[in-house]
């Protein structure tokens, strides 16, 4: 009986590791956040002026408004807030950017849109010029 005892105590000792092992032991992170480590424009009809920066031109419409539409990306694309702040100077009252990223120009100007994450990562930022004229 001795015998019989130590051999089921010595299974149930190495059962017992092997399901703490298999599931005590697991580490998973729920709140990981992922921050934006990059933000690329995305659209096509940028040019780069002789000092090496971006701008593009925004378009008049029928309406008398200038409008351009921001294109661009978040990095990496599993960021835990992919959303972005605009930062711009809006001197006299004529420019505007909407949540979508629709700069729009009551008249002719030029304004430097700087997109941040909302995140608040550090050095991580793209600009672009644009011209309403």
């Amino acid at each position: 009986m001795k015998k019989s005892v130590v051999i089921l105590i010595t299974i149930i000792y190495i059962a017992s590791i092997a399901l703490v092992s298999f599931f005590g032991l697991q580490f998973k992170v729920f709140d990981e956040v992922i921050y934006t480590n990059k933000i690329e424009l995305l659209n096509e009809d940028i040019k780069i002026d002789k000092n090496g920066k971006p701008y593009a031109l925004a378009q008049k419409g029928d309406d008398g408004v200038w409008r351009y539409q921001l294109e661009y990306r978040v990095y990496p694309d599993n960021a835990t807030n992919s959303a972005v702040i605009y930062s711009y100077d809006n001197l006299n009252n004529t420019v505007s950017v909407d949540e979508n990223g629709v700069i729009t120009f009551t008249k002719k100007g030029v304004v430097t849109i700087e997109i941040l994450p909302e995140d608040g990562s550090p050095d991580v930022s793209a600009t672009l010029t644009v011209w309403a004229r």
